[in-house]
């Protein structure tokens, strides 16, 4: 037993110890290509971070203070060395190291990332079980629609329609922010709810959590509408295989086959395309930052993107890349977990 274990743990470090150096490549490769594309955009940086009235030779030195006037593989070449020492470059427009203000503004992103995570998992599972374990029912029928509808709205569009209704008619939820401007809460993590809850101020953690609900089911509906039915067509699938059918003909009750021994293997599928769609949250974060008045990087991005804050650019996407990057090798490390059949190999 000793030995398998050994067996398990050295291909256990081994795997991880590839893809760490493969995701290493690949943020490597990815920054140098968006590093060249942020300086292809149209437009002057130096001149728009200083304004259109900024005297000529003022704007002439910021050029070389930033490097622009070197060549791209100069430029890269400073950029890379001030990565390796922790610095992302100075913003063009908070005039403050990038590394500093994707500290400041990340954390609202991750929060809005895993509360959306949150509910997707939950909600895929229940509707794609209680489906598939009941194919062709009403709540299969409903399921179905909702699938339809879900996958073809956009989140912003979600989100617009959630303002209207939730906030605009009803007055049920906050339409924007974090926490409503009369509360203070502070800054310890970043992570509001936690930050309220070490304060020990339960009304500040019932308004952020408030907040927290449009974007999040914004963001959640569209892949928990995808990820149900995928779920759903597998438990349909794994029901009617042999092992399943035998076990039913025990005597044991349909809803202990459906959940014990249906489920895990429908999920294996499920997982993978579970895994990039959390990961894509901050993707499709951007327009839902905008419409929410949402302080994350997610927005922060966008208004680099506006304003030609050519490290701050670079610096979003590297993120969202290392975000990425995490999420697959966790969701290698689950699949390897639950399939007996990858250990096997």
């Amino acid at each position: 037993m000793k030995k398998i274990k050994n067996v398990f743990s050295q291909i256990y470090r081994s795997y991880l110890f590839r893809r760490t150096i493969i995701s290493f490549l690949s943020l490597l490769g990815l920054s140098l290509i968006i590093f060249a594309l942020a300086r292809v955009i149209p437009g002057d940086p130096a001149r728009m971070a200083l304004g259109p009235r900024a005297p000529e030779d003022v704007v002439e030195r910021y050029r070389e203070m930033l490097h622009l006037k070197d060549p791209l593989i100069a430029q890269y070449y400073y950029w890379l060395s001030d990565l390796f020492h922790g610095r992302l470059g100075i913003s063009l427009v908070t005039f403050r190291d990038v590394s500093a203000d994707i500290l400041e503004f990340l954390p609202a992103t991750l929060e809005l990332m895993l509360f959306t995570a949150i509910i997707q998992i939950i909600g895929t599972i229940i509707l794609g079980t209680i489906s598939g374990c009941r194919p062709g029912s009403l709540v299969d029928g409903a399921l179905r629609i909702f699938a339809y509808v879900g996958i073809t709205i956009p989140a912003f569009v979600w989100a617009i329609l959630f303002q209207l209704i939730f906030s605009y008619y009803l007055g049920w939820l906050p339409a924007v922010g974090r926490i409503s401007e009369d509360l203070r809460v502070p800054r310890v993590t970043g992570f509001m709810l936690i930050d309220t809850i070490l304060t020990g101020n339960v009304r500040a953690f019932i308004d952020a959590l408030q907040h927290l609900i449009l974007p999040s089911l914004s963001l959640a509906l569209g892949a928990m509408a995808q990820e149900a039915r995928i779920l759903r067509s597998s438990l349909v699938e794994n029901i009617g295989k042999d092992y399943v059918v035998t076990f039913a003909s025990h005597g044991i009750p349909y809803r202990t086959v459906c959940f014990k021994y249906a489920l895990k293997p429908s999920l294996l599928g499920l997982v993978p395309v579970m895994g990039l769609d959390i990961a894509s949250i901050i993707a499709n974060a951007f327009m839902v930052e905008m419409i929410f008045n949402w302080p994350g990087i997610s927005r922060y991005g966008i208004t680099a993107m506006l304003r030609k804050d050519l490290n701050a650019i670079v610096g979003v996407v590297l993120v969202v890349g290392l975000i990425y990057v995490i999420v697959n090798i966790l969701v290698d490390i689950l699949i390897f977990i639950l399939d007996p059949r990858i250990r096997r190999r």
